[in-house]
């Protein structure tokens, strides 16, 4: 493992401490490259652990409930605690794991990282900024399984994942994200033959587009009828 400045990688979390530079120097933590892969985080000390920020790469988190799944893609700026459950009461039992989908790396904000920074309790609110960020995603794309057509829903995904991922350029917005057909079925919540013949119509119909490096790239403006800026979608 090597040792990162958090506050030089991740400037975000670091706005509005008093002292910058004490900060930055205080922001060093433990982080790792990771491969692609299925991704066990292991034996982890949990005490005062803010959790996993991920500073490169993206992860795919996959839960099982029952026949059915889930999936979750983590990237840049996300922070995950994989060890929290619902808890010993519980009475539903999930199972999920952590695939490293892109060469990632990762930073380790663990008790010792809060500890030196504990001066500055703005560094704590940005943490908790991010993991709640991370559950309004979770509660958009709960809401995007919803719609009834498919063809509304990838729109949707599509352009949420440009505004994450997206690389601006002459022909359009590439998403720097391999994306398979059934990565992107288990995103909108449908079988990969549907979702097949639905990218296919989005092809045809001008909206969507793949290089031959299997990145897509997306053409124009994101349609008015599937803004998520708040107000109710006009898509039926």
């Amino acid at each position: 493992m090597n040792v990162v400045r958090v506050a030089e990688l991740d400037p975000e979390l670091f706005e509005g401490v008093a002292d910058p530079e004490a900060a930055a120097t205080a922001s060093a933590a433990e982080s790792e490259w990771l491969e692609v892969g299925d991704w066990n985080p292991g034996r982890i000390d949990k005490r005062g652990h803010y959790g996993i920020l991920v500073l490169e790469g993206a992860f795919v988190r996959r839960v099982e409930l029952g026949p059915r799944d889930a999936v979750e893609l983590l990237g840049p700026g996300d922070i995950g605690r994989p060890w929290v459950s619902f808890g010993g009461d519980s009475s539903i039992s999930l199972s999920g794991n952590w695939t490293v989908h892109q060469r990632a790396r990762i930073a380790f904000l663990d008790r010792r990282f809060a500890t030196r920074v504990a001066p500055w309790p703005e560094v704590a609110a940005a943490v908790m900024d991010r993991i709640m960020r991370r559950q309004r995603f979770v509660a958009m794309h709960m809401a995007l399984t919803q719609m009834p057509k498919l063809q509304t829903r990838l729109r949707v995904l599509f352009w949420y994942l440009a505004d994450r991922w997206g690389r601006v350029t002459s022909d359009g917005v590439v998403i720097d994200l391999p994306l398979t057909h059934e990565l992107v079925a288990g995103l909108v919540g449908a079988r990969r033959p549907g979702v097949t013949s639905a990218l296919g119509e989005l092809q045809r119909a001008g909206d969507l587009g793949r290089r031959p490096d299997g990145r897509w790239i997306l053409y124009g403006e994101p349609p008015a009828e599937i803004r998520v800026d708040g107000a109710r979608t006009a898509a039926a």
